[in-house]
Parts: C-alpha cells; sequence; structure tokens
C-alpha cells in the first residue's frame, strides 16, 4: 500500500474522531453517498492527511464509463447534507443562549444530533477526489477528441472549470458590497446590518482549530476599502459550442465539483466553529480547563454529557503534545505523545541532499521573481506584500486578499480544479500548483523564480538576489 500525502488541512483530535467514526463505517458510507467504494485507509498527523494512492486512481477508473447521474444524485446528495449539516451546527450554537450549558439529557440530545450530520457531511469528503478526477480524466479525453493540442489541454480544462455558482466567501462579499453601497442611506442602521452579517458570515475566518471567526470589526475595516463583484465570464465558449449533449453534461459537472469541493469544506469547518462554541460554553460551565473536551473522542465526550466523567488530564496532555490517528481496513488506533512523534519522524524522512526547486502543474503561465512568504493558514497573511510569491499548503477563499497582492501563486497540492488555480485564471497570476513540498523546501524571504510556463519553482541563485535587492 502507497500511501501518499494528499491534503493538509489542521483539525482537533476530537473532530479527527469524528471523521474517522464515519469512514470506518463502510456500510454507512455507501448508504449515504451511493458510492460503494468508501476510503478504507486514511492516516492523519501534523495538519496532514495521507490516502491510500491505488485507491484514489481505482475508483476514478472504476468510473470513467458512469452515466451522468450517477455523479450527479452524489453531488446533490451531499449538498443536501451538508445545509442540513449547517441548520443543526447553527441550532446546536443557539441552546448556548438559551443557557443550557449544565450538563442534562438536553446536551446529550443535542450533541447527538449534531454528530449524525455531522458524520453524513463526513462520508462525502474524502470519495469527492477520485469521482471528480474521473470527469476530469473524461473531460481531457473530449478535449483531444476535438484537436486541442497537448500543450493547451491543462489551459482548457481549467477554463471548463470554472464555476458559475457562487460559493460562501463569495455570497460574504456580495452581501458586505450591498452594505457598503447602503451606507449613505439616512434609513440604513449600519450597525445591525454589522451584526448580522457577523452572524451569518464569521465562521469563514475558522480554518484551525480553536482560531475563532471573523469579528464585526474585521468587517467594518473592509468597508474602509471599496468593495466590487466578480467578474463571471465565459472564456471556453467557443470550445463547448462544438460538444455534443452528453459531453456538454461533463462540463457541467467539472463545474458542479469545483463549487462542491469548496462547500463540502465551507459546512465542514463552520460546523466545528459552531461546536467548538458550544464546547467552550460547557467547559466554562462545568469547571474544565480550555479546550478540554475537544481533545476527546467521540465516546469520551458522549460519557462526559451522560456521566459528567472527565478524560484523565494526563492522557489530554499526551494529545496535546502530539497526535496521530490511522485508519486501517475498519480498524482506528490512536498514538499519542512520543509514540507520535516516532511515527511522524518516520513518515518525514526526507533526503538530506540540498533541494533548490520543485516541479508542479502549471495552473497559470507566466512568470515571476519575488520574495517567497510561506504562508501555513489565513491568519498569517498579513505579511504578504505586493510582489512576493505566495507560497502555501492550498488556498481557500480566504485566502483571496493575499492572492491579489502576490505576483504568483505556488501550493503543495491541487489540481486543475483546485481554487489556487481558478483565481490564478481569473487575476491572470503565474501559478504552480501540487508541487507536494514547496513550503518545506522554501524558507520565507527566499527569493524565488516561478516559471509558469515549464511548472518549475526554483531558489534564486544568491548573487542574483543580491542584483534583486540592489546591493
Amino acid at each position: 500500500m502507497s500511501m501518499i500525502k494528499f491534503l493538509t488541512r489542521n483539525y482537533s483530535f476530537l473532530s479527527v474522531s469524528l471523521m474517522m467514526d464515519a469512514w470506518r463505517d463502510a456500510d454507512g458510507c455507501t448508504a449515504m453517498t451511493g458510492i460503494p467504494d468508501g476510503v478504507r485507509d486514511v492516516e492523519y498527523a501534523r495538519t496532514v492527511w495521507r490516502l491510500d494512492e491505488a485507491w484514489i486512481d481505482g475508483v476514478s477508473r472504476k468510473y470513467l464509463t458512469a452515466k451522468p447521474d450517477l455523479f450527479r444524485n452524489f453531488l446533490s446528495r451531499g449538498q443536501e447534507v451538508g445545509n442540513k449539516l449547517t441548520v443543526v451546527s447553527r441550532e446546536l450554537y443557539e441552546t448556548v443562549d438559551a443557557g443550557r450549558s449544565a450538563l442534562s439529557d438536553n446536551n446529550l440530545r443535542d450533541f447527538m444530533t449534531w454528530a449524525k450530520h455531522f458524520h453524513e457531511n463526513a462520508t462525502f469528503i474524502l470519495v469527492t477526489h477520485p469521482l471528480a478526477k474521473s470527469v476530469e480524466i473524461r473531460l481531457l479525453e473530449i478535449l483531444k477528441k476535438y484537436g486541442m493540442p497537448p500543450a493547451a489541454l491543462e489551459q482548457a480544462l481549467l477554463d471548463l472549470s470554472i464555476s458559475r455558482k457562487s460559493n460562501a466567501a463569495e455570497e460574504e462579499n456580495f452581501d458586505l458590497f450591498f452594505i457598503q453601497n447602503r451606507m449613505g442611506s439616512p434609513d440604513f442602521d449600519l450597525e445591525a446590518a454589522l451584526q448580522e452579517h457577523t452572524r451569518k458570515h464569521a465562521y469563514l475566518k475558522y480554518r484551525d482549530p480553536f482560531s475563532g471567526g471573523y469579528t464585526i470589526d474585521d468587517f467594518r475595516e473592509r468597508l474602509k476599502g471599496k468593495l466590487e463583484l466578480p467578474n463571471y465570464f465565459q472564456p471556453y465558449a467557443d470550445i463547448i459550442g462544438q460538444f455534443g449533449t452528453d459531453e456538454t453534461e461533463l462540463v457541467e459537472l467539472q463545474e458542479e465539483f469545483v463549487f462542491y469541493r469548496t462547500f463540502r469544506t465551507e459546512r465542514s469547518y463552520e460546523a466545528l466553529y459552531y461546536l467548538e462554541r458550544y464546547l467552550a460554553a460547557l467547559e466554562e460551565a462545568n469547571g474544565l480547563g480550555p479546550h478540554e473536551l475537544s481533545y476527546c473522542s467521540k465516546e469520551e465526550l458522549i460519557r462526559f454529557l451522560q456521566s459528567g466523567r472527565r478524560v484523565d488530564l494526563s492522557l489530554l496532555d499526551e494529545r496535546r503534545l502530539d497526535f496521530a490517528m490511522l485508519l486501517h481496513e475498519g480498524s482506528v488506533s490512536v498514538l499519542t505523545a512520543q509514540a507520535a512523534q516516532q511515527w511522524i519522524s518516520g513518515k518525514l524522512v526526507e533526503s538530506s541532499l540540498p533541494v533548490s526547486e520543485v516541479r508542479g502543474l502549471t495552473a497559470y503561465r507566466g512568470s515571476a521573481i519575488g520574495r517567497a512568504r510561506i504562508v501555513m493558514n489565513t491568519a498569517d497573511q498579513d505579511a504578504v506584500s505586493s510582489g512576493d510569491i505566495l507560497i502555501v499548503p492550498m488556498t481557500t477563499p480566504d485566502y483571496l486578499p493575499s492572492m491579489q497582492k502576490a505576483a504568483a501563486f505556488v501550493t503543495d497540492e491541487g489540481g486543475v480544479i483546485c481554487h489556487a488555480a481558478i483565481i490564478a485564471r481569473e487575476l491572470k497570476k503565474p501559478c504552480v500548483i501540487g508541487t507536494k513540498k514547496a513550503t518545506s523546501v522554501f524558507r520565507d524571504g527566499d527569493w524565488v523564480e516561478v516559471d509558469g510556463f515549464t511548472g518549475v519553482v526554483r531558489l534564486v541563485p544568491r548573487s542574483a538576489q543580491t542584483r534583486k535587492m540592489g546591493k
């Protein structure tokens, strides 16, 4: 089995426990998604998720001849489940406002209801990737059939992947745009509008455990600048004009997968944002330490809600120090403290030879030289200045402010329908994605060159750096 680094996402111990609990239930995953090929092997440690490469390729190949309705039903069901999770998550948080923080049967019932819907949403998360890859492969073959030259295939696929459906970050920008345009009206209550805007959209800043959300001051600060609506366009109209009906359906599915990959992530983070606030209220009301419940497993949290029994603090300290969680063939194992560190060290062994360049997939052509800014989460993106090279594990809609300032983008992860690729196309900035290790090869402040024609990102020699800095 070849376990490969697949995604970089930071989650709490409880969050990983909840997702592993969903994925190990193979029959439940099939019943929920309609896809009898759920993931069987997953590893998580220090923000890194690893998957079985053979599973990804095998599922992708299996559905190369599947009817569009199979994908459409999967996406429709996934969005239905995600929307329900949003409703339940907001209701969970409202119990805090209702003052229901003391342990009771109500709290157990509220959490179990939330956990059920989180479980259902989680079943869709990983299998989305090989299904989307299957559609992508089919579109590439169609483009070849219509004479698209090999050198232009990637860019054409990117053009076909621009979704016209707004994600949550775009909707937030839309809402704030109209607040800004109504600020001059004499009967407009700006403070009330901002409070409602914050209540609705605060979770969008949540990308890491305990990271919090946007405050009303964050949105008030953005109103000082000029907000604009995105420019939607169809650069691929001349391409799809030649497609038959079945082929056009695949284009529509490609757009839907682009939208859904962001949608399911937004729903997960929104749910965890509200859960953490719910747990914080329980901790305060019952004399527990900060984040104590977030270092419990699902079963341990249920036991606490039932009986008030706390987990041994020494065990929680081991998990805080380090943890790894591994799912293989339906069984989950947990490593903590030194055992987790030893396992992680074995996974992180790198060649001792110096590396000065990485290779990836060209998402948008062009070239740029600038100072590298290694940004591991959105909270650090304020360090990005105009002309910098933004180097990240992957981008999300929250990265848009730094992407607008950067001269080019480089990501560890991603394929041709990832967020960075789409934004690079819209902003017309060089972008290299899927390098696997750019964030670990380069250091913050290095001068790097992004070659968006060859997909190479290289360290600029020190002599060239000196000339660039005028020394």
